[in-house]
């Protein structure tokens, strides 16, 4: 990794925001996006955006990319791959994981699954195999990293496949936006991002005048703990591990939140 914690110590929010927001890394972003098959509903989104000025998800990921040269990537929610391709791109020799169920319709589009996305990475010239996992992220995630609530069944099919758990220069957490499974999401993986690493969590301030109210309500579920949305999962987070540095952009929808591991 090529940023030294120092920075991540130091750097004022608005000082880092406006460094993500740099020409090249929007440029990079729009050549991506145009590169791949077209999303009916996200591509034109997207591209209008970062074009814009705006500070949108996948220039978070491309920033980051582009300074820590990850070696290993974890991404939970990879649907059509726009994130992944953001670092698949930046960096080819990147070993990237991918988790997700793979929801039909998700968001209103077909979701292809891995052949798709495979073929998409391709498309921006990343040559190297996707290791795809396929499923809930509550069953894969704890399989993958060994974990005793993982049953016995799926720990010995993750064994078949990989013998030794890493960790990750990377991480977005983009799957399940129940409040309780989104937190799950990150319980399962902040202790295997490496020091100096970064979590990239999705979605903590979207734009609720363009969304149905019931059908939020319904993808939040139970909300035990009276976090409210994914914002208070964050904040939830933050409380929790304290090892890490937090930023939180909400200016722009869909809204981003970093965790940069510092011990």
């Amino acid at each position: 990794m090529t940023i030294a914690l120092s920075f991540w110590e130091s750097v004022k929010p608005e000082d880092l925001f406006q460094a993500i927001a740099d020409e090249e890394n929007r440029r990079h972003v729009v050549k991506v996006m145009k590169t791949l098959s077209v999303d009916p509903v996200w591509t034109k989104q997207i591209i209008e955006a970062v074009e814009a000025g705006r500070i949108e998800t996948r220039c978070f990921i491309s920033w980051l990319a582009r300074e820590l040269r990850p070696s290993r990537y974890l991404e939970v929610g990879v649907r059509r791959g726009f994130s992944m391709a953001m670092v698949a791109s930046r960096v080819r020799e990147v070993e990237i994981y991918g988790f997700d169920l793979w929801k039909p319709d998700y968001a209103g589009v077909a979701n292809l699954g891995p052949k798709f996305v495979q073929s998409e990475m391709e498309k921006i010239g990343y040559i190297k195999r996707v290791h795809f996992f396929s499923g809930d992220s509550h069953r894969t995630l704890p399989a993958f990293f060994g974990s005793k609530r993982a049953t016995l069944w799926d720990r010995l099919k993750a064994n078949r496949r990989f013998k030794r758990r890493t960790s990750f220069s990377m991480i977005t957490i983009d799957g399940d936006h129940s409040l309780l499974g989104a937190y799950q999401d990150l319980l399962d993986t902040m202790p295997y991002c490496e020091i100096g690493g970064v979590i990239v969590f999705d979605d903590i301030a979207p734009d609720y005048s363009k969304l149905d109210p019931e059908a939020v309500k319904v993808e939040r579920g139970n909300d035990p703990y009276g976090w409210g949305d994914l914002l208070g999962v964050w904040r939830a987070i933050k409380e929790r591990f304290r090892n890490f540095r937090y930023f939180e952009y909400t200016k722009d929808p869909p809204g981003v939140g970093l965790a940069i591991r510092l011990l």
